[in-house]
């Protein structure tokens, strides 16, 4: 059964899955990353303090955030230049730019970035100290392939940061599965329960990719979209052996948030040893 549902980025069926993807962002008009503004200072705190340190050890700093959509961070990182007492003439020395898929933010990002890029991230050769995604990671068909080109596009000391949400929590599942049954969905997460732990255990990183998200079978909303189902232990398992992962931990108050942010969202660092 998951054979038919799952699979991974180098089964040409994850290919179909990209091309409906890509039409149904061209097509529609309901995808809210194309109307709301995206504003994450909670995540982006440590993206501009380590922004600030490169700025004041190497004399310049350059950023890329792919999967920008109507990002709010090129805003939020000028004030948090400003409150840390930034000289102008350094800040100056600051580039940001973005990349996204689909061109219907590409005029409002022109006017929030030095540089953007519509198309494929994989076609981006210029190289950067910062590269980071706000829950992006979950939208892609080529995860493997992705942070492969993103890590050969760091400079010396540079970091990827990946903000997502995480399916390793037993039971937690993505909303791209909610047209099946309640039945349906108790086995796919043992199914998934089992994939992790051999991971774990040293099995190969399964990087899954969902086929049939429950975005063509109903009115859109939030996360419908989500088909990679991300697992930060397939990274642990997959980064090579001169890169390591931080994770940033997240503030959340009560027993339910501090799950949430301990299992349900992650929230790494990725750069060289």
């Amino acid at each position: 059964m998951y054979s038919q549902i799952f699979s991974t980025e180098e089964d040409p069926r994850t290919q179909e899955l990209r091309s409906r993807l890509d039409s149904f962002y061209a097509e529609t008009s309901d995808y809210t990353a194309f109307h709301e503004s995206n504003w994450q200072p909670v995540y982006w705190q440590p993206i501009a303090e380590r922004a600030v340190n490169l700025l004041q050890s190497k004399g310049d700093c350059r950023i890329l955030e792919f999967g920008a959509g109507r990002t709010g961070f090129g805003k939020y990182l000028q004030e948090y230049l400003q409150k840390a007492d930034i000289a102008a003439d350094l800040s100056d020395r600051l580039t940001f730019d973005t990349q996204d898929v689909t061109p219907q933010n590409q005029d409002y990002l022109a006017t929030q970035a030095s540089q953007v890029y519509i198309g494929d991230l994989l076609e981006v050769t210029q190289k950067y100290d910062l590269i980071f995604s706000t829950f992006v990671w979950e939208h892609l068909t080529t995860p493997k392939a992705i942070l492969d080109h993103l890590i050969s596009l760091l400079n010396p000391q540079g970091s990827i940061f990946l903000i997502s949400p995480r399916y390793d929590l037993p039971f937690y599942l993505s909303p791209s599965c909610r047209h099946l049954s309640k039945g349906d969905r108790l086995k796919l997460s043992l199914w998934l329960s089992l994939k992790r732990l051999l991971t774990l255990l040293g099995q190969k990183p399964s990087f899954l990719i969902h086929l049939d998200p429950v975005l063509f079978h109903q009115k859109w909303f939030r996360d419908a979209d989500a088909i990679h189902w991300v697992s930060l232990w397939d990274l642990l398992s997959y980064l090579p052996s001169n890169m390591q992962i931080t994770k940033h931990k997240i503030e959340a108050g009560g027993l339910k948030g501090k799950i949430w942010a301990d299992y349900c969202v992650m929230f790494v660092q990725i750069q060289q040893k």
